[in-house]
C-alpha cells in the first residue's frame, strides 16, 4: 500500500512546472520506509509542531493604517500568507509543499515588535559592541 501512495505522489509530482523544485530535489536527513509523507511535507509538521510556531499564538501581528484597527494574531497571519502562497503556486504548478514550509516558517524567529524590534535589539548590541543582530 505505501508503494502505491508513493507512486500517486511521484505521479502528481511529475505534473509540476519544469521550474518547480521536485521533492526529490529536497536534502534528506533519513529516509523512513513507512514514512509515505513527501520531504517538504515533512519539513511543514516539523515547522507547526516546533516551539517557536505554537508561540505564535499570543503573538500580535499589527497592520498600521491610519486608524490602526487591524490588528489581529501572527499566527492568523503566517495562515494567510500560506494560503496566498499557495494559491499562486498552484496557478503556476510549483510544489506547494515547499511553499507552504517557507510561508509558514518566514516569521520564525522574529523578535517582539518585528523589524523595529530588530531595529532596537541592532542598536543595543552596536553600542554594547558585540555583533551586529541584522542580518
Amino acid at each position: 500500500m505505501i508503494n502505491e501512495i508513493k507512486e500517486i505522489m511521484k505521479h502528481n509530482e511529475s505534473k509540476l512546472s519544469e521550474y518547480a523544485c521536485k521533492s526529490e530535489s529536497a536534502i534528506k536527513i533519513s529516509e523512513e520506509q513507512a514514512d509515505i509523507r513527501p520531504p517538504f511535507f515533512r519539513d511543514i509538521d516539523k515547522i507547526i509542531h516546533s516551539q517557536a510556531y505554537t508561540r505564535y499564538i499570543d503573538k500580535t501581528q499589527v497592520f498600521a493604517f491610519i486608524k490602526n484597527d487591524h490588528i489581529t494574531h501572527r499566527v492568523l497571519h503566517v495562515q494567510l500568507v500560506s494560503k496566498i502562497a499557495r494559491t499562486i503556486g498552484r496557478a503556476l504548478r510549483l510544489n506547494e509543499d515547499l511553499i507552504e514550509a517557507i510561508a509558514l516558517g518566514h516569521d520564525v524567529g522574529h523578535t517582539p515588535f518585528g523589524h523595529a524590534g530588530e531595529r532596537f535589539l541592532n542598536t543595543i548590541a552596536e553600542r554594547e559592541d558585540i555583533r551586529i543582530f541584522l542580518p
